[in-house]
């Protein structure tokens, strides 16, 4: 009886939260000023990215903003492929594409002493941060650029991952479900978090907080970042579901590709605020108790706690694919919501017994 009660508090708890979240979707804040024509600087961090590169920087410089107010930068980050054979073709075909090689720093590691690299010779006001593996919209940097009025110093966006089966789909579902929840509780003034492949900053902004140089190291570099320019409380932040800012990125091809980064991402989600870790608490809590009321109490009141709990999982998806344009991945949906519930309960162990985190190569 214990168990059922506790997952009657869970379930309406998990409820509220997606009931609430979705009025932030529907009535979003967001900011867009027709007048803002700032001067953009695309910033892409590439490690081995020869398999990708090509077509992301295919979709980064033809876009409808004037070529004379954006410019593209590649660090290559000591790949050893055809990156920079990609990147001397660009820089013979563009004016407004340049690259370099990074350099090894004694303070900065990994992607972000690329990124500060990329940042510190890029001439715009704004920064747009994108990843090699991706691509985006026309639209991408021109409506990414209105929404920097004034006050604005940091703009996050929504990212799906391309998918033809049901291993991609889940994913792209997954960063979908994940990325409109921040995207929802930024609007509620509750900054949790973003992702660094959709990330845009005023330049200003970045060096108010001291740049990557003063933040302290993370595997989810995007995210101290994010929190670092929030802290300030000098500039304002959004993050629209505007289907002409969404980024798609490659998914992941492997189930152990996939661990490692659920794994990087778990890690450096613990230096989540106190809200973020109550929204994974009641993910955790409501799952766990599903699976033990099942076991040890009612089949049939953990069978209703589970389908009420991927109701308002499909209803939240659905309202966030419908504004990006992609209902169709909706078909992925039992997928995602087995993979789901799977990993809410496994990350906790990944994350504190799982090691150390390998990405890129490298190992932190």
């Amino acid at each position: 009886m214990m168990l059922e009660y506790l997952l009657a508090t869970f379930i309406l708890l998990y409820l509220v939260q997606i009931v609430v979240v979705l009025f932030a979707v529907l009535l979003p804040r967001d900011v867009i000023d027709s007048t803002a024509r700032p001067a953009m600087s695309v910033v892409i961090a590439a490690r081995n990215e020869d398999q990708n590169l090509e077509d992301c920087l295919e979709s980064v410089l033809h876009q409808t903003y004037p070529n004379d107010l954006f410019e593209v930068i590649v660090i290559n980050d000591h790949s050893t492929d055809g990156t920079e054979s990609i990147c001397r073709k660009f820089a013979s075909q563009y004016t407004n594409f340049s690259y370099l090689n990074a350099r090894e720093d004694q303070q900065l590691r990994g992607k972000t002493n690329a990124l500060d690299q990329g940042i510190e010779k890029a001439r715009g006001d704004v920064i747009l941060v994108t990843d090699a593996d991706c691509t985006v919209l026309p639209t991408w940097v021109e409506w990414t650029a209105k929404r920097y009025g004034k006050t604005v110093g940091i703009v996050g966006g929504l990212t799906l991952q391309k998918a033809s089966r049901w291993f991609e789909g889940m994913q792209s579902l997954d960063w979908g479900f994940l990325l409109g929840m921040a995207a929802a509780t930024m609007s509620l003034r509750i900054p949790l978090s973003t992702i660094g492949n959709n990330l845009s900053f005023r330049k200003a902004a970045y060096n108010d907080v001291g740049g990557y140089r003063t933040i302290p190291f993370s595997v989810t570099e995007d995210f101290m970042l994010f929190q670092a320019i929030v802290r300030t409380k000098k500039w304002d932040y959004i993050c629209p579901i505007d289907p002409r800012v969404l980024v798609m990125s490659q998914p992941c091809s492997s189930w152990k590709e996939l661990f490692r980064q659920k794994q990087r991402w778990g890690k450096g989600g613990l230096d989540m605020k106190f809200s973020g870790m109550v929204i994974m608490v009641i993910s955790f809590g409501l799952d766990a108790l599903i699976l033990l009321t099942f076991a040890f109490s009612s089949q049939i009141g953990a069978l209703g706690a589970l389908l009420l709990k991927m109701g308002g999982d499909y209803f939240f998806l659905r309202t966030i694919m419908k504004k990006q344009g992609h209902l169709a991945l909706l078909k992925y949906f039992l997928w995602f919501e087995s993979y789901f519930m799977f990993y809410v309960l496994v990350l906790p162990f990944v994350v504190f017994l799982g090691g150390r985190v390998v990405w890129k190569g490298r190992t932190y």
